[in-house]
């Protein structure tokens, strides 16, 4: 049966890679040239595959990819630019701070770690790279929702959208504490949260008075890199 699967799997892939740049539209015929596969199986795959958005039929029988790869391009595209700009500014981030870096994405209802730098003292939570939460509780979730393109969850979150930043002190665990600042892309949409964290014990008024301003240079510099408007967080860093 698993080899059944993967030898349908392979067959589908087979079909998505038949579509070529400059010849983005292919007919049943020029499908089975190309993969060499009957035009039966052919058939039959592009169901499953139009059922998911990876083909679409178009018109006088052609097919042509669908919109399911424009959705993993810009995964790929935010992943690769935060992959290539965030991690230096969290890594001079945690330097600055002495406290652990994470990069946060909303996936749904649920929170993603999409990149984690820190060391020693500064690493108290267990949360790494790839790692799926809940929203709530937690300093970068309640950023999420006060960015949302949501009204009714941006509502209970107006001091984060007035400020840009919130400090969390002991709201997921008494021993873990962070400060969180939202990254934009264009058009001022969220692309993910930005924060620094460690053991409560180390978060003092002062602690995070010399801090936080870090954080949002940090943030704004890469909102900036990412095609966002920096302007909000050099005001905030500022008052």
């Amino acid at each position: 049966m698993a080899a059944e699967r993967a030898n349908a799997v392979e067959k589908a892939l087979s079909i998505i890679e038949s579509f070529r740049e400059g010849d983005d539209r292919l007919s049943l015929q020029e499908i089975s040239e190309r993969t060499h596969l009957n035009k039966a199986t052919i058939i039959r795959l592009i169901a499953s595959l139009e059922k998911f958005g990876y083909v679409l039929r178009v018109q006088k029988g052609e097919y042509a990819l669908g919109p399911t790869f424009l959705e993993f391009g810009n995964l790929y595209q935010n992943s690769f630019q935060f992959s290539d700009h965030a991690l230096p500014i969290m890594r001079n981030l945690v330097n600055e701070t002495d406290n652990s870096a994470g990069l946060f994405i909303r996936d749904g209802d649920m929170r993603v770690c999409l990149h984690k730098v820190g060391s020693g003292a500064a690493l108290v939570s267990s949360l790494q790279e790839g790692d799926r939460r809940p929203i709530l509780p937690g300093g970068t979730g309640k950023v999420m929702l006060a960015f949302s393109d949501d009204p009714s969850e941006r509502e209970a979150w107006t001091d984060i959208r007035n400020s840009f930043y919130i400090v969390n002190i002991g709201d997921r665990h008494p021993e873990f504490s962070s400060l969180a600042a939202p990254i934009f892309k264009r058009n001022q949409k969220l692309a993910a949260v930005l924060s620094i964290s460690g053991p409560t014990s180390k978060f003092t008024k002062a602690h995070i008075e010399e801090n936080l301003p870090r954080l949002l240079i940090a943030a704004g510099d890469l909102t900036k890199q990412i095609g966002g408007d920096p302007q909000p967080f050099t005001l905030s860093a500022t008052a």
